[in-house]
């Protein structure tokens, strides 16, 4: 079990605070998602880093979880770092080499671990599960855990990543071709499109290690990707017109035609422009993720809804009306979808009970067949009379079936159009609403 890349970024967005009021062995809660964690151990040098371990509903820490989080390089106007000269002077070196950070990453781990076993007590398990690093730190990371096979990392606009990898600095204390075999299955980094910074930090800031996420924008901090469990935040991205790695191309092409219609240019070069804008989506955020099917559609939305309905009972003002707008959109793709599903399901089982029905009749004929020769003339005719389709399967029935899942999911179609409408007017009664005000 390893803590989500959502529960590493709220950690490497805060670690320079937990690092300023908390003290080993003291408690630290997050911010805004009230998320605690028992500090195990942390460093304020050229390295700032600090080890966690998430504590349980009665406040216990679980070690099986600790977690190391590394922050990057030190910016000139933080009030607690006192390393800015070396720990840029690193980050120039990293352009052409592995960070030289890497040994303070490796000598923090093995500090950690021996804290994390003290305190766990004996006999008690005790594993660091996962890693983070931002910017500079991000290749020190990728390294440590690679050659320590911790479960999960979760990077942030790694700094120098190209020059990390052996097979491209041909510095030998870098990631190794086996090391890098490793982070491919256990590293997820999130990368701003626009490569703010990270450009200039060789090979234009390409990062060739792990499962990379790239999400719309150019800020170099760890914060601006939206993230959800151990991905971007797909629905807000879709939301907010915006793009990231791993989106379907329906949900592209969405957001490009949202962007086109806003567009002041000529509808002409729309339609020559909207083919080649879904084609960069490939170029600078990788391939189409497969659409989800209708039953993943409703499982999604199950969620959602549960979400909302959570969401409704802390919210008041414009957001209460937002969310109530979406809440009752959701429900009536739900309905929609959930009565799709069945009519398909009905066919499915039909088709695949008629075709059982004419392979066992198929099976029966031949096998009369091959008793010609002891039967006669009337008594194979009589035989093979009774073994047609038309016999051992009711058309009528067949048609009924059908008919009524039709008329189930054209029901639920309208109640879905009808769900829709009723959005319609929770907007609508909003903006007479706002108007009402703005006159008085």
């Amino acid at each position: 079990m390893a803590l989500t890349d959502e529960k590493m970024q709220e950690l490497q967005v805060n670690v320079l605070d937990i690092i300023k009021e908390s003290d080993a062995g003291k408690d630290y809660t997050i911010p805004r998602t009230n998320h605690k964690y028992r500090l195990i151990n942390e460093i304020n040098e050229t390295t700032q880093a600090i080890a966690v371990a998430p504590l349980d509903k009665e406040g216990n820490p679980d070690y099986t979880q600790t977690t190391i989080v590394v922050a990057g390089t030190q910016d000139p106007d933080g009030d607690i770092n006192n390393h800015v000269l070396e720990s840029g002077f690193n980050a120039v070196t990293a352009r052409v080499q592995l960070t030289e950070q890497t040994k303070d990453v490796r000598e923090f781990y093995n500090q950690s671990l021996s804290k994390a076993k003290k305190m766990a007590g004996t006999g008690q398990e005790v594993d660091i599960s996962n890693m983070s690093g931002f910017s500079q730190s991000g290749p020190a990371v990728a390294k440590v855990a690679a050659e320590m096979k911790v479960q999960k990392i979760t990077n942030f606009m790694d700094w120098g990543a190209w020059a990390a990898l052996y097979k491209n600095s041909a510095d030998y204390k870098a990631i190794s071709n086996e090391e890098l075999a490793y982070l491919n299955n256990h590293l997820h980094s999130y990368s701003d499109q626009g490569k703010d910074l990270t450009s200039w930090g060789g090979h234009r800031g390409v990062i060739p290690y792990g499962k990379v996420f790239t999400v719309e924008g150019k800020h170099h901090n760890a914060g601006l990707p939206k993230i959800n469990g151990n991905s971007p935040d797909f629905e807000w991205y879709e939301k907010n017109g915006l793009f990231c790695s791993g989106m379907t191309k329906s949900q592209v092409e969405k957001i490009v035609d949202k962007r086109l219609s806003k567009s002041s240019i000529d509808n002409a070069y729309k339609t020559m422009a909207r083919p080649e804008l879904i084609r960069r989506y490939e170029l600078e955020y990788g391939p189409f993720a497969p659409e989800p099917s209708k039953q993943d559609l409703i499982a999604i939305n199950r969620q959602r809804i549960d979400k909302l309905h959570a969401s409704l009972r802390t919210s008041s003002g414009d957001k209460k009306i937002s969310l109530r707008e979406e809440l009752v959109r959701t429900s009536a793709q739900t309905a929609q979808l959930q009565a799709e599903v069945y009519e398909q399901e009905i066919k499915d089982k039909i088709k695949s009970a008629k075709s059982s029905v004419e392979n066992h009749i198929k099976e029966l004929r031949d096998a009369a067949y091959t008793l010609a020769h002891n039967l006669s003339a009337d008594e194979i005719e009589g035989l093979l009379s009774e073994l047609s389709m038309s016999i051992a399967w009711n058309d009528g029935t067949e048609a009924s079936t059908l008919a009524s899942a039709s008329s189930y999911k054209n029901t639920m179609t309208n109640i879905a159009g009808n769900l829709n409408k009723a959005a319609d007017r929770i907007v609508e009664i909003d903006q007479q609403g706002a108007q009402i005000f703005e006159k008085s």
